[in-house]
Order: structure tokens, then C-alpha cells, then sequence
């Protein structure tokens, strides 16, 4: 009857904007789609993978890392201007149906109600992109901070120049102020300890773990060191590539510094 073809006119009258604004936004995504190109997260993946390879640290990736906050920045401008055209849309289609000022400023205020369902992945896709990157970027440096931390304790606050090489100037900055920190620590605790609490003796720089042996074979890989004076084994000279046989205590400080190498069994031969 007349009534039902009221109704049905109608349905099909305000069905009408919603689908000229999905196509509108189809239009806009695959627009776009053309002109920006994105690896959607493989740019951080890689700089994990330059980790993973490496035995202590790889080259640190400035071009890489540079290359991961454009992409960032990318994702978020297209996750911007999506949201901007979607509600753009929206407000056109609610004022070709005819509605009040009031009905178009409370939908704005939802904005999960004005993106279409088929264009609601795409949003997705770039949100996930952006945490993606910077949940690498994150776990990369913080990586990176952890390895130089546990260097400092090895080392006792020496950086050797092979591994200062694949360090950022900010890496060599952090590492330099980590060891400043660490000494005014350790200072304050060597001034305040007792000998009967045994602060006063402890060596901060030792392995936590108590080492198998007290005597290491190690070889001399840097000139200059002299001769040191062991508390079993009296003057030693430390010639370069001489091998030695010696207390661990007395020359666990050059091992760390990089200037005495430990061998095992097998190398000693």
C-alpha cells in the first residue's frame, strides 16, 4: 500500500548518503594508496635482525632508525588525514539527510561511529604500523643501553676502541655518564664501608658468579703494559704475544680491559 512505499522511500533515502560516503572514502584510500609507499612495521623488524646477528652489538643504524621515524611519521599523517576525511564525509551526508546542527556536532563526538565499517581495517593497519615501529625502535635502544651497562662491570669503566667504534656519540655520551655514576657509587660505598661489615675491601668490578679456577693462561695483545708485580708469582714481564700462566686476581683488570686475552686449553697450545 502507500504506507510501505512511504517507508521503504524512506529507508532507501537515508541509505543513500552512507553509501556515497564509503565510496567517497573507498576513492580516498585507493588514491592514496598510489602516491605513498610502506613497509607497515619491516623497517623496525630490521633493525632487531642487525641485533640478532651480531656477536655483541652491530654498527649502530642511524640511516635505519631515521627510516623507522619517517615511516612512523608517515602512518600517522595517513591515520590523520583518514580520520579527517571520514568525518568530513560524515558531516556532508548528515547535512544532505537533512539533519539538525545538533545531531551532526553529537556524532562528531563519537568518532568510532563515523568511519565505515569496510574502512575501519584500514585505520587498524596504520595504528598497528605506528605501535609496531615504535615498540623496534624501543626494544632496539634499550638493547643497545643494557649491553653498554653490562660493558662498563666487565671493563671497570674502560671502553675499548674496537667496540667504541660501533657506538653512537650518544651511546659513548650514556656510557661515559653511566661510569660517572657508578664510581660516585661505588666510591661513596668503599668510603662509608666498615672493615667488619667488609664493604670496605669489596671489589665491585668481580665476577658474580666465583670463577672454576684461580690461576687463567692468558696472552698479551697490547704493547706497553710493562711488568706488574703478582702477589704468587712475583715481577712479570707483559711483553707483546707473551703467554703467562697467573693468579686470576692479579690480571683480571687487564683481561677486562681488553689488554690481556684468556685462553682456553686448546688456544694455549
Amino acid at each position: 500500500n502507500g504506507d510501505d512505499h512511504d517507508y521503504f522511500c524512506n529507508i532507501h533515502q537515508s541509505a543513500a548518503p552512507l553509501q556515497r560516503q564509503t565510496h567517497q572514502l573507498d576513492t580516498y584510500l585507493h588514491d592514496h594508496t598510489d602516491t605513498i609507499t610502506m613497509n607497515y612495521g619491516q623497517r623496525g623488524r630490521e633493525l632487531l635482525l642487525d641485533l640478532k646477528r651480531s656477536d655483541w652489538l652491530p654498527t649502530y643504524n642511524e640511516e635505519g632508525v631515521r627510516a623507522t621515524l619517517q615511516e612512523i611519521s608517515l602512518h600517522t599523517d595517513e591515520l590523520t588525514d583518514l580520520v579527517r576525511a571520514a568525518q568530513r564525509i560524515k558531516n556532508d551526508a548528515i547535512n544532505e539527510a537533512g539533519e539538525s546542527t545538533t545531531t551532526i556536532q553529537n556524532n562528531s563526538k563519537s568518532n568510532s561511529t563515523n568511519i565505515p565499517m569496510t574502512n575501519r581495517p584500514s585505520l587498524i593497519l596504520h595504528d598497528a604500523s605506528i605501535r609496531r615501529n615504535k615498540r623496534c625502535l624501543l626494544a632496539y635502544h634499550a638493547y643497545r643501553m643494557d649491553k653498554l651497562r653490562a660493558l662498563r662491570w666487565e671493563t671497570g669503566g674502560t671502553l675499548p676502541e674496537e667496540m667504541k667504534r660501533v657506538l653512537s656519540e650518544a651511546e659513548v655520551d650514556f656510557f661515559e655518564e653511566y661510569d660517572r655514576l657508578v664510581s660516585r657509587f661505588v666510591g661513596g660505598a668503599l668510603a662509608g664501608g666498615s672493615s667488619s661489615s667488609g664493604m670496605g675491601n669489596l671489589d665491585w668490578n668481580a665476577d658474580l658468579v666465583p670463577p672454576q679456577e684461580n690461576y687463567i693462561m692468558v696472552r698479551v695483545v697490547q704493547s706497553g703494559l710493562g711488568k706488574i708485580e703478582t702477589e704468587l708469582c712475583g715481577v712479570v714481564d707483559l711483553e707483546l704475544g707473551s703467554t703467562h700462566y697467573l693468579p686470576r686476581g692479579d690480571v683480571e683488570g687487564l683481561v677486562r680491559q681488553g689488554a690481556l686475552v684468556q685462553l682456553t686449553g686448546e688456544e694455549s697450545v
